[in-house]
């Protein structure tokens, strides 16, 4: 589990977009449809993984 947590360091935003972008091009070609309530947890994640990473870097130039 270490490993795993260790590894999505750094990529929690990345991984965000893609899902985001994935999901939207399967809506866009009508293969999944995502209820509209779907979007707003995605984009709420994507966010909040946004802020997580914007609190370590402020919390980088803090500590020099």
């Amino acid at each position: 589990m270490s490993k795993l947590i260790d590894w999505l360091r750094g990529k929690k935003t990345y991984i965000m977009a893609v899902a985001i972008l994935v999901l939207g091009f399967l809506q866009g070609m009508g293969i999944f449809v995502l209820p509209e309530w779907g979007w707003a947890i995605l984009g709420a994640i994507g966010l909040a993984a946004l802020r997580a990473g914007v609190n370590n870097v402020a919390d980088t130039i803090k500590s020099q």
